[in-house]
């Protein structure tokens, strides 16, 4: 039996909703990996039902090492560039609904135009946020400013 993580369980949830969604750009018509533990995918990699194909890096703050996790985002993000065969993939970061003021009040101290220099670089195009078996988007910016001291 495979030990179960709180990533692995973020992940399950929300590719669910994927295949549920309701807007074509994000409904999941072909899941290609949806497992934390692949060496030779996103964490979540899926085509959409128009055709758009996607790149998930999937970080959850349920863990002993939660603050690690944010530092571990940016060059799980930046591998998903490198690996063979990205053309025409969009990237994306998900994380639980409930993490979002973590992160963000964690990503506030980089400078904010280095933060958002990343996220041009990668390019990320959603921050996906699951909890509560619904999915919310934001952008990478738009994480970043969430947390209001």
């Amino acid at each position: 039996m495979i030990k179960r993580t709180p990533e692995q369980d973020l992940i399950d949830g929300f590719v669910n909703c994927l295949k549920r969604a309701k807007n074509p750009l994000f409904r999941a018509s072909q899941v290609i990996n949806s497992s934390c533990k692949s060496k030779k995918y996103a964490d979540i990699e899926y085509i959409s039902e128009n055709g758009t194909k996607w790149a998930i890096e999937a970080k959850s703050h349920d863990s002993s090492d939660r603050h690690n996790t944010v530092h571990k985002l940016f060059g799980e993000l930046l591998k998903e560039t490198g690996r063979e065969n990205r053309d025409g993939f969009l990237f994306g970061l998900l994380i639980p609904i409930e993490s979002l003021n973590f992160y963000s009040r964690l990503l506030q101290s980089i400078n904010r135009d280095k933060f958002v220099g990343f996220g041009n670089l990668v390019p990320i195009s959603a921050v996906f946020l699951y909890g509560n078996s619904s999915v919310k988007q934001l952008t990478w910016e738009s994480l970043y400013d969430a947390y209001k001291p």
